[in-house]
């Protein structure tokens, strides 16, 4: 299928091969499964070689479409999940994924886009969990830039050699995101914890001042003196 799909792309002008693209990964950040955007993402490539489209073109696009279909997942999952009843989802570990959103926030969004069928698990669970939307949306860009770079640029310099590499070494390319995301998870704990602290010390503030300020004068005030 990926063979023909990118047989048909290649007789088409590059910015009708760029909505594709962007279609096929909305359809992938919502996390529907099978979907063919290999094809795509290889016909922008060669058109990259050929000088008929740009490689940031291509990233910003595929980036800007993976992002609309995390938005569209994070607000059908409540209603697909619906379907599930919550014995079986809590039968088939399901409701750890939601425990995990609640523990460690949207920074899930970034890391579990590497992480193919499990990823889709975290967009249907992302506003049941309680994310906002906005932060969400934030991280869900993040993760889908440095996902989408990585494989246009694969696709650009490598080609189909670049998809074999990938399938044969993706597990320890995963391995190796997990090692560098535990650094910047906790520099996002510090930085929130620092926050928390800064703004519970300013409220802290405020309350003793509007206590004091309510608090009547004593004799040196100048109330209750005797004449």
């Amino acid at each position: 299928m990926v063979e023909s799909l990118l047989h048909w792309l290649q007789t088409l002008n590059a910015p009708l091969v760029q909505f594709i693209n962007f279609l096929l990964l909305v359809l992938e950040g919502v996390g529907l499964p099978a979907v063919p955007y290999e094809a795509s993402m290889l016909a922008l490539g060669l058109m990259i070689h050929e000088h008929t489209t740009t490689l940031w073109e291509a990233v910003l696009y595929g980036t800007l479409g993976n992002t609309l279909g995390n938005l569209i997942g994070y607000y059908i999952g409540p209603r697909g999940l619906r379907l599930i009843p919550k014995k079986t989802q809590q039968r088939l570990g399901l409701t750890q994924i939601q425990t995990l959103l609640e523990r460690h926030g949207p920074w899930m969004a970034v890391i579990s886009r590497w992480f193919g069928p499990l990823r889709t698990l975290f967009i249907l669970y992302a506003r049941t969990a309680g994310l906002k939307p906005l932060p969400y949306l934030l991280c869900s860009f993040v993760g889908a830039l440095s996902w989408t770079a990585v494989w246009q640029i694969g696709m650009w310099l490598g080609g189909v050699a670049f998809l074999a590499i990938w399938h044969r070494y993706q597990i320890y390319g995963l391995i190796g995101l997990v090692v560098l995301s535990v650094p910047g998870y906790f520099i996002y704990r510090a930085v929130k914890a620092a926050r928390s602290e800064v703004e519970a010390a300013e409220q802290s503030n405020t309350q003793r001042e509007q206590e004091g300020a309510s608090t009547p004068a004593g004799p040196e005030g100048g109330r209750g003196r005797l004449p």
